[in-house]
């Protein structure tokens, strides 16, 4: 499972930071409501990356092949790739959170959770609640 810690640990990474090189995207991408969530839960996971679920880890890296494929159409300035690319996106971060959600929540509900989840569970509760 150490292809998980890596790729949820990257994840997080990546989405605590701008993952694209157009400004107005990367604005776009990293207020949305979507990636808010997906950044709470990975916080979350980030406390037991074993948590999380193969589902969850084929949902991420969807939405990183995704990201990958938005910075290539802004490079080729192809406006029709780059509309469709965005539609990925975000059904991409849709499938992310539907899929990491439960494994982050699960977390959150462990009667021996570690104590420093407890903000982060208090943070993931109130998007949810």
């Amino acid at each position: 499972m150490k292809t998980a810690l890596s790729l949820v640990t990257l994840t997080a990474l990546c989405l605590a930071t701008p993952a694209m090189a157009d400004e107005t995207l990367t604005s776009a991408a990293q207020s949305s409501v979507a990636n808010e969530q997906l950044r709470k839960e990975m916080i979350v996971l980030q406390s037991d990356p074993e948590q999380a679920s193969e589902a969850c880890i084929t949902a991420m890296k969807e939405l990183h092949d995704t990201q990958a494929k938005i910075s290539a159409a802004e490079e080729r300035s192809s406006s029709a790739d780059l509309t469709v690319a965005k539609d990925v996106l975000e059904s991409d971060y849709e499938n992310a959170i539907e899929m990491c959600g439960p494994d982050a929540r699960r977390l959150c509900t462990a009667q021996d959770r570690p104590a420093k989840l407890a903000q982060a569970c208090a943070a993931l509760k109130s998007e949810t609640d």
